[in-house]
């Protein structure tokens, strides 16, 4: 009897350290799904889409090229990442073609590099190369930071923001991205829920720009949306929703997660659920787990590691002590087997570290995730963490 007593309980042992919790069903195949609904959407996708694809690589190719050899090409790479979003995450065939004319055309023009660089009169805006507004939000942004960490001040009154500046109008603007329906639209709107909400949380919760009349009711109505609309209050996970045979799949997104935890810091509830489901997703590709193409990434490791510094406090015994050996497993990866200087990917390659005048508005996502304030936990677990990176 006692035997079989201990059997039971070392069963039970090993299932909680080898898999936390059930992955839902709704984040399992997201990938192969999206691909297959781009198909019903156009059968012609996949052949239409390899040869885009190619002329992109080759177009990719010279920018790398000219920003080796320290050349400005801050508007190429704007068209460049847009182009790559259309490729990813639409079968918008016509707007890919004048994506990647756009790229020939700005290649062929160096002197109009500098205008994406420059604030636009019209709206207040910066990234002036790209088309798509929450693009436009998240260049300006970074932008901003910069402009007033140098103390200059804008010239033009940021009304890029009046789209969005009611109660009406935020709810409006959150319905028509939290829910893609592929196989009806060919868009997939994950990038630009994940793009809006981590900016318009900065941007809403600090009151900046500066002197922009915010709606007084915004602020509250942005936290709404975030802490119980759009929020998956069963995982404590932020994600799209998709529509596929009449029914809605809420998704559970590791970036789109990542990005407002990282933004609201402490004001996070539900950090318990939170962290029994990064635990049961570490075996998935990105978005929704913690692999690409099931090999470690430092983007998606980073994304992690604040994950697991956010809900320390609220983890189990058990958790911290698998997250600790995850931390630890992470930083023999990167130390030994990681390559930081060139990533290649199906548009050719890619530096993980720009330089300073690519200006690629991701820049800023990552000096965010390095000053993420420490979580509001107890000594004993706050040393365990910190302890689990040294050891």
């Amino acid at each position: 009897m006692k035997t079989r007593i201990l059997v039971s309980l070392f069963v039970v042992l090993c299932a909680v350290r080898q898999a936390p919790s059930q992955i839902p069903a709704s984040d399992q195949n997201l990938n192969s799904k999206i691909r297959a609904d781009m198909a019903v959407f156009n059968p012609r996708y996949r052949e239409l889409l390899a040869p885009r694809k190619q002329q992109l690589a080759l177009l990719a190719y010279q920018v790398a090229e000219m920003e080796a050899q320290g050349r400005k090409v801050t508007c190429s790479h704007q068209i460049l990442t847009e182009a790559r979003w259309f490729m990813g995450y639409t079968a918008d065939f016509a707007r890919m073609d004048q994506r990647i004319n756009d790229l020939r055309d700005s290649l062929a023009h160096p002197e109009r590099e500098a205008l994406a660089e420059q604030q636009d009169p019209r709206d207040g805006s910066w990234g002036g190369c790209f088309t798509e507004w929450w693009e436009r939000l998240d260049a300006s942004y970074d932008a901003m930071e910069m402009a007033k960490a140098k103390g200059i001040a804008s010239k033009y009154r940021f009304s890029l923001l009046d789209r969005i500046n009611s109660p009406e109008k935020l709810k409006s603007y959150f319905a028509s991205i939290a829910t893609s329906d592929i196989a009806h639209t060919g868009h997939d709107s994950r990038k630009e829920l994940n793009f809006a909400f981590v900016n318009l949380i900065r941007l809403v919760n600090a009151g900046e720009p500066a002197g922009y009349p915010w709606h007084p009711q915004l602020k509250q109505t942005l936290m709404d949306l975030t802490l119980n609309v759009y929020r998956n209050q069963d995982t404590g996970w932020w994600g799209e929703t998709y529509i596929r045979d009449g029914k809605r799949e809420y998704v559970d997104d590791l970036s789109i997660t990542f990005h407002i935890v990282q933004s609201l810091g402490d004001k996070v509830p539900l950090l318990d659920k939170l962290a029994t489901t990064l635990f049961a997703v570490k075996g998935l590709d990105y978005p929704i787990g913690w692999t690409d193409h099931g090999v470690q990434s430092n983007h998606n490791n980073m994304d992690v590691i604040v994950l697991m510094r956010a809900s320390w406090s609220s983890m189990t015994d058990a958790q911290r002590e698998l997250g600790a050996n995850e931390i630890r497993r992470m930083l023999r990866w990167c130390l030994s087997v990681s390559d930081t200087s060139i990533k290649r990917s199906a548009f050719g390659p890619t530096r993980i570290f720009q330089r300073q005048n690519s200006n690629e508005s991701r820049s800023s996502h990552l000096s965010e995730r390095i000053r993420m304030p420490a979580p509001q936990a107890g000594p004993t677990t706050q040393a365990h963490f910190k302890n689990s990176l040294s050891n």
